[in-house]
């Protein structure tokens, strides 16, 4: 799924300490955008993207291996993440890492938080302890 929409200036200059790339020579070609949140010991990742080229090489769970860590370091107890009900490739990535799918099953079958991104908008909602 595209995610450039989802790539706001905010999350590099704001939150650059929890967000990482791997490049190779001088192009990115995975990167992960996190943050830890202001409320409690929540590490939170936004977004993560792997180009189609280089998928299926581990640098997704490399990327989330390295967030945990930093997010260990930080006092964080939760790993969370969202997407989209449609965006089966993340929801089997994120189950793949052991993350708990949270909320009541959709006509899919797919667990869901209704509203979860306001009013209509369903995600897929997961975490992990940390």
């Amino acid at each position: 799924e595209r995610t450039l929409k989802l790539h706001h200036p905010m999350l590099v200059y704001e939150f650059g300490n929890s967000a990482f790339v791997i490049r190779e020579g001088s192009q990115v070609v995975a990167y992960l955008f996190g943050f830890l949140s202001q409320t409690g010991p929540v590490a939170y990742v936004h977004l993560i993207g792997v180009r189609q080229t280089y998928r299926r090489r581990g640098l997704g769970q490399k990327l989330y291996t390295h967030f945990i860590e930093f997010a260990k370091a930080h006092g964080c107890t939760t790993l969370k993440a969202i997407t989209s009900e449609g965006n089966t490739g993340s929801i089997a990535f994120h189950k793949s890492l052991g993350m708990q799918v949270l909320g009541k099953p959709n006509e899919s079958g797919i667990p869901i938080v209704e509203n979860y991104s306001g009013a209509g908008l369903n995600n897929v909602v997961f975490v992990k302890s940390l």
